[in-house]
This record gives structure tokens, sequence and C-alpha cells, in this order.
């Protein structure tokens, strides 16, 4: 994926941390004490603990199902005005953690009386693990979107909705092709709401694809582009 290409519903993180509650924008505020507290993380995090290691580093540790999903490693530059993201994602079928970082630049003053990770952030880049590049297989009606760590799943053009692996929610796929350069994935709710879409076009040149996601939450689509690797 081409992470500099994406286009679209991306608003700044608000992170507020003051009076020792962490909260990220629309997500559950949390006792900053390092321990283990209960969230609602939509079945991708049950638990979340949130550590504050000095004036410029919190770390945030999130479980789900009584297993390490996510660690994230805040870091906020000497001047306060970059906070770069390290993040592990455990939540593949191998358990081997995939790393990603991305980094954001303030909105904006600090904070007064908060923690100097308070404030509003704007994405400037976001760099992922090659363990995250999409494995993509059409052979006839036999599609399937995997990872290097086996996340994903193997479905049928026009079949029933079925599970992706790696993914705690309960979350299902189904899979359609409108047109023959066009696949379309549809994401599931465990409860049956279509929560996501998302659009692959193939475009002319055979070694580009266009991504469009369209969420149930958002009402502006996002856009980017996936370059084969030879």
């Amino acid at each position: 994926m081409d992470t500099t290409s994406v286009k679209g519903n991306l608003k700044p993180t608000i992170i507020r941390l003051s009076g020792g509650v962490f909260k990220k924008d629309d997500d559950d505020a949390v006792k900053a004490d390092g321990q283990l507290h209960p969230v609602s993380g939509g079945g991708y995090v049950d638990e979340q603990s949130i550590s504050v290691a000095s004036d410029h580093v919190v770390n945030e540790v999130d479980r789900v199902n009584g297993k390490l999903a996510y660690t994230v490693e805040y870091r906020i530059s000497p001047d306060g005005n970059i906070l770069t993201w390290d993040v592990g994602s455990y939540t593949n079928p191998n358990g081997v953690a995939v790393k990603s970082v991305t980094v954001q630049h303030r909105v904006g003053p600090p904070t007064e009386g908060a923690h100097l990770i308070s404030g509003k952030w704007e994405r400037v880049s976001v760099s992922v693990d090659a363990r995250s590049d999409w494995i993509l297989k059409l052979d006839g009606n036999h599609f399937s979107w995997r990872t290097e760590d086996g996340t994903g799943y193997d479905a049928i053009v026009g079949g029933k909705p079925v599970k992706i692996d790696g993914d705690s929610s309960g979350a299902r796929a189904l899979i359609t092709r409108p047109r023959a350069d066009i696949i379309v994935e549809t994401d599931l709710s465990a409860t049956g709401n279509s929560d996501n879409a998302l659009s692959m076009q193939l475009m002319p040149d055979k070694k580009t694809i266009k991504g469009v996601t369209r969420s149930r939450k958002q009402k502006q689509p996002t856009t980017f582009y996936l370059h084969r690797v030879e």
C-alpha cells in the first residue's frame, strides 16, 4: 500500500491526558495507572492499560479475550510538536508482532495544565511492516486476500460471507465482482450489520489497484492505491 496516497477521513487525532485519565478521540476514557481496565473496543479490544513513563513517553497495552492485541508507545519530540506512535499488532494468526510507525504534528498550542501528549495531532506519515503487504489471488470465482502472517480470508465471489482470520470481532467478508476489473469486499459485523465496504479496482496499467473504502460511521469515503511488487 502507498500510505502517502491515502485521502479522505483523515481527521486530526485528539488526545487528552489530564488528572490521571487518558482519552483518545471517541475511545473510552481510561485511568493512566498502568492497570488493565475494561473498554468497549468493538470486539477488537476489551481491556486497556495506559502508563505514563515520562513527560514525553506514554505506553498503551490492549488486550482482547485475555490475549495481547496491540502495544503502542507514544513518543513526543523534545520541542513537543511531533508525536510518534510505535505500534505492535499481535492479532494475526501466528501471533508475531507486525510493526507500524505513525508520525503526527501538533495542530495548535499544547493543552495547558495537561500532559504534553494532550492536544490535536495531524498525520504526517505512516510506515508499515512489509508483512502487512496484501497478497491477492483471483482464480475463476475463488478470491483470497491475505498477508504474510496469515491474516485474511479465502472466499467464493458471490458466495456466502467467510470468516476473516486474525479478526477477533467475528466480522465476515462478503465478496462480489460488479465488473471484471473490480472486486468488492463488504465486511459484516458479528450481528450482521454492513460496517465497511472496500472496492478494489485494477487500473489499466495492470500494476496498480485503486482502493475505496466506505464506512457506515463515516460520511466520506477513503481512497488509496496499491502497487504490484514484482
